[in-house]
């Protein structure tokens, strides 16, 4: 077999390549996979519907991340079940390799999408991360989709209004609203941010949502903040990014953290995994280290994705 050419993979051999290949898979074989979809969907869905796989050690883990990637770019309604799938396993067991790009994936699905994640929206049984991971999804559909918007921000404008609520699922609402700048929950939200720095005074713990200056400026800027919800996942595949994942684990296990130290994440219960496949990375919703108060993804994340760090010299 020519190792260099996609085309004379045959699909098991090609979808075999999701276990083996870690977090180096090669785009052009990222785009034959997605290229067969008429035969290749079936298989990627096995793969994110089976909640061993994401329990998998290495090099297995690596599995449900790509297969959910590559649904994503289908593009269609064929994806809808397994990405459900995929937000329910990625949030159980704290993948945010996953999490951070399921609001774009579901953007790229499309309307199709929207009956299922409205499903998670509506119950408090699913937790708040995955609803969070939900609203954020539905806005994202709004982008390419406009003739949806004004019942998608009704239905995110109502979570966010709902004082039975939990708190922090309506913190999460209320920053999808001033994401998208709508204007019609501009006092809400004002009010809303000011009972946050009350609760902040009083409870030094509390995680805060945004202040009233971030509803300011976030209303005195003329374009919404749309970064997170029109992310690329398929630049994962790209030879820099790949380059980059790999002088970052280098440099993790020469320096300051070792790479059995700790399972990814902290909420999910039952985990067996023993490899945190990016240590010492912040997750989105952690306490932004800057000292603001605001949750990770508040404030400083979309600076520090903007300006990944830099390996150390003789990595190169």
């Amino acid at each position: 077999m020519n190792q260099n050419d996609p085309a004379l993979y045959n699909d098991e051999e090609l979808t075999e390549l999701l276990f083996v290949e870690e977090d180096r898979l090669e785009r052009r074989m990222a785009d034959e996979i997605v290229s067969r979809a008429d035969s290749t969907a079936p298989i990627l869905s096995e793969i994110v519907m089976d909640k061993h796989n994401w329990l998998q050690e290495l090099p297995e883990w690596w599995a449900p991340v790509h297969a959910t990637y590559l649904l994503g770019a289908l593009g269609d309604a064929r994806g809808v079940a397994p990405l459900m799938a995929a937000l329910r396993w990625a949030d159980a067991f704290d993948n945010d390799w996953v999490t951070d790009f399921l609001p774009a994936i579901f953007g790229a699905v499309g309307p199709p999408s929207l009956a299922a994640l409205e499903a998670v929206v509506r119950d408090p049984a699913a937790g708040w991360s995955a609803r969070d991971t939900a609203l954020k999804a539905m806005a994202s559909v709004s982008i390419n989709h406009p003739e949806y918007a004004r019942a998608i921000f009704r239905r995110v404008g109502q979570v966010f209004m709902d004082e039975s609520e939990d708190r922090t699922v309506r913190q999460f609402a209320g920053q999808v609203l001033l994401d998208f700048r709508r204007t019609e929950y501009r006092m809400a939200l004002l009010k809303f941010a000011r009972e946050e720095v009350a609760i902040k005074q009083n409870d030094a713990w509390y995680p805060l949502g945004f202040d009233a200056e971030d509803v300011e400026i976030a209303f005195h800027q003329s374009e919404p903040e749309l970064w997170y919800y029109t992310e690329d996942w398929m630049r994962f595949y790209e030879p820099p990014e790949i380059q980059r994942r790999q002088k970052r684990w280098a440099r993790d296990r020469l320096g300051r953290v070792k790479l059995n130290d700790r399972p990814p994440g902290g909420r999910g219960e039952g985990r067996v995994l023993n490899f945190d496949p990016d240590p010492g990375r912040l997750r989105p919703n952690d306490p932004c280290p800057c000292g603001s108060g605001k949750k990770y993804k508040n404030c400083c994340l979309p600076v520090d994705r903007s300006n990944p760090p830099e390996p150390p010299e003789g990595l190169d």
